[in-house]
């Protein structure tokens, strides 16, 4: 596709997500009219890290690592993200009175189900997530009046890369999938058929997902 643009950036570097999104913004075609105008309407935070230690031997820096990627990264991403947004809705109400709405904004992060249970050697990260899912009620209630929903989804391990790389041992993917009711792994396309149910909406601008990825 030829409308798809990329904006390489440090998630946890608040400088560098400023960056990339005043690039954005600053590429976003003029509209001819407001109904074409491109709108910062929808962000899915999909950046993750995970490594495996036993709780008592987890090095203070893995767990920094965990907490400023899988929480301060969205964080960043999302406050970027709302600024632009409100801006924009601001703008379009501004040049037309008679224009349609801005489309409702939305929020998705990807959490996982180390947020609501205790995975053996995965304390950071499970403390990570579940402060994913604090972050993501704060920013529901505070900017869903403003027109913006925040959402998580957490799957179980996806049969990715990086759930190959932590789970793709024999040994360890069976004694897994025994725990599993449907005994498999959930695929990635599962995975975001629920963030676009999140993010299904009506809308007459043209949105622009924006997608956080740590570099």
């Amino acid at each position: 596709m030829d409308n798809i643009h990329t904006y390489a950036c440090d998630i946890t570097s608040p400088e560098e997500v400023q960056s990339a999104f005043d690039s954005l913004l600053h590429q976003t075609p003029s509209p001819t009219s407001p109904t074409e105008k491109e709108f910062p309407s929808i962000l899915i935070n999909t950046a993750g890290y995970v490594s495996l230690s036993n709780m008592e031997h987890t090095p203070p820096a893995e767990t920094l690592k965990h907490l400023t990627t899988n929480i301060l990264g969205p964080m960043l991403c999302s406050q970027a993200f709302a600024r632009s947004y409100f801006a924009a809705s601001q703008s379009a109400q501004a040049q037309s009175s008679t224009s349609s709405p801005p489309p409702p904004g939305r929020i998705v992060s990807i959490s996982s189900q180390a947020a609501h249970a205790a995975l053996h050697r995965h304390g950071a990260y499970c403390a990570s997530k579940a402060g994913l899912l604090g972050l993501t009620r704060s920013m529901a209630s505070e900017w869903g009046g403003r027109g913006i929903t925040a959402n998580t989804v957490s799957p179980t391990v996806a049969w990715t890369e990086l759930g190959k790389k932590a789970w793709g041992e024999d040994t360890v993917r069976r004694a897994f999938l025994e725990s599993i009711p449907t005994g498999k792994f959930a695929l990635p396309e599962e995975v975001a058929d629920a963030v676009v149910f999140l993010c299904q909406v009506s809308i007459s601008f043209e949105s622009r997902v924006l997608m956080g990825v740590f570099f």
